[in-house]
């Protein structure tokens, strides 16, 4: 029983960790989608700002 119960715990911690990783990758936007949003010869935008 103890062990069933450490073998539930850990998949629960596995699922767990995989879950919260989807959602970041959803939420955030990959490297290359921001790459394709940025021109690469025009100043950032703080430039002269004080």
């Amino acid at each position: 029983m103890l062990v069933n119960l450490l073998v539930a715990a850990v998949a629960a911690v596995v699922l767990g960790v995989a879950g919260v990783a989807a959602v970041v990758a959803a939420v955030n936007p990959s490297a290359g989608e921001v790459a394709s949003q940025i021109d690469p010869l025009a100043p950032p935008d703080f430039y002269g700002v004080r």
